[in-house]
């Protein structure tokens, strides 16, 4: 009977391709924006993305998004870093400034301000140049995918930052922010030259626990003490992505798109399951008047959709691993995050329109009169 249902299905050329298709585009669909969705949200967490030396990020208690902060005083460094338990506690500085190009126009950058003896904090991959030229007076050193946005420099050229001079000693390969600007590393010495603060002008304290104490005592210990915020990294995230999905519309927009390719799929798959099991009537009928139970008749409608259906997710799904592979090069502005999560997702929504496709045409198929064959 196996057989039997499989010539009915690939039988019919036009109906299985499109089936195929209108179940791989909407596959292709779901799993594609689900893949921008999730790493739009992942670059919302700005820096958190480059750095993991800390155990413990200290901040403003109220802190709500890692690119929203508000500034810290140099005197509860002191106070961090004589908590029992720190090893090391460093200054963190980030703040945006103006970049003026040769030829007149000027770039948002993000500068990144990292403490000068340590460089705690530092991005993942230098690419050119030396990172310990970043201690010189003035030095920046800029993410590779910023480049051409600052006017193709070089190492050695000079930028203008705030109308502050600064010079290109290096390009290093980092994840840039949800706002993708300019990505520029410098130390804090240099960093308040280009971008003048108050008094209080640190935007977080890298706080690494010595190895066999507990992060969370010291954690405590350090809000007891300072009346600050110290948050684990998945903490900081935590904030930062429910920031992102309840104070912007990206959740509903693309939740929005997701829930309308699935729709796409269930209507297509419905509606051309449903016309393909009602063009088959009377060969089912023609079984039925030679004793195939209803068992079996299911069996076989089962088998037809998740053939369609193994097919169609295997080709949507493979599409979107095409796109997130494209948007995973360096310096590609595209946000892609395709986890695994995700293609669990995408399957349990294939079934799901499979399955309520097959029920559809099950209730046409059980209720079929064998005498409909001598019509």
């Amino acid at each position: 009977m196996n057989r039997i249902a499989l010539s009915m299905l690939f039988g019919d050329r036009a109906k299985f391709v499109t089936l195929v298709v209108g179940l791989s585009f909407a596959v292709l669909l779901i799993a594609q924006q689900g893949a921008i969705f999730l790493g739009l949200v992942l670059r919302s967490t700005g820096a958190l993305q480059n750095t993991v030396q800390p155990d413990l990020w200290v901040a403003d208690p109220n802190i709500a998004w890692v690119s929203e902060i508000r500034p810290l005083s140099e005197r509860d460094l002191l106070r961090v870093r004589s908590v029992a338990g720190v090893a090391w506690a460093q200054p963190y500085f980030s703040a945006r400034a103006l970049v003026e190009l040769p030829d007149g126009t000027y770039k948002t950058a993000q500068i990144i301000g990292l403490d000068r003896s340590t460089l705690v904090g530092q991005p993942p991959m230098m690419v050119e140049g030396s990172l310990d030229a970043l201690r010189a007076p003035d030095a920046v050193v800029i993410e590779e995918s910023s480049r051409d946005k600052l006017a193709n420099v070089n190492i050695g050229d000079t930028l203008r930052l705030n109308d502050q001079r600064a010079v290109v000693v290096g390009f290093c390969r980092a994840k840039t922010g949800f706002d993708s600007n300019a990505l520029i590393y410098t130390t804090i010495d240099n960093a308040l030259e280009f971008v003048p603060v108050g008094r209080e002008a640190i935007s977080f304290y890298l706080v690494k626990v010595q190895p066999g104490v507990d992060r969370d005592a010291v954690a405590r210990a350090i809000e007891d003490r300072t009346g600050l915020g110290a948050f684990t990294l998945e903490q900081l995230r935590g904030r930062s992505v429910n920031f992102v999905l309840t104070e912007t519309g990206i959740g509903i927009n693309f939740g929005i798109t997701v829930f309308l390719g699935f729709l796409v799929g269930l209507a297509i798959v419905g509606s051309v399951l449903y016309q393909f099991t009602l063009e088959n009537l009377p060969r089912f009928a023609v079984l039925k008047a030679m004793g195939t139970s209803n068992l079996t008749l299911i069996r076989m409608v089962l088998l037809q959709s998740l053939i369609v259906g193994v097919i169609g997710y295997g080709i949507g799904v493979g599409g979107a691993a095409v796109f997130s592979l494209m948007g995973r090069k360096p310096g590609a502005e595209l946000a892609v995050y395709f986890p695994w999560q995700l293609m669990v997702v995408s399957l349990g929504a294939m079934l799901f329109c499979v399955m309520l496709g097959s029920f559809l045409s099950l209730k046409r198929v059980i209720a079929l009169e064998p005498a409909v064959v001598f019509k």
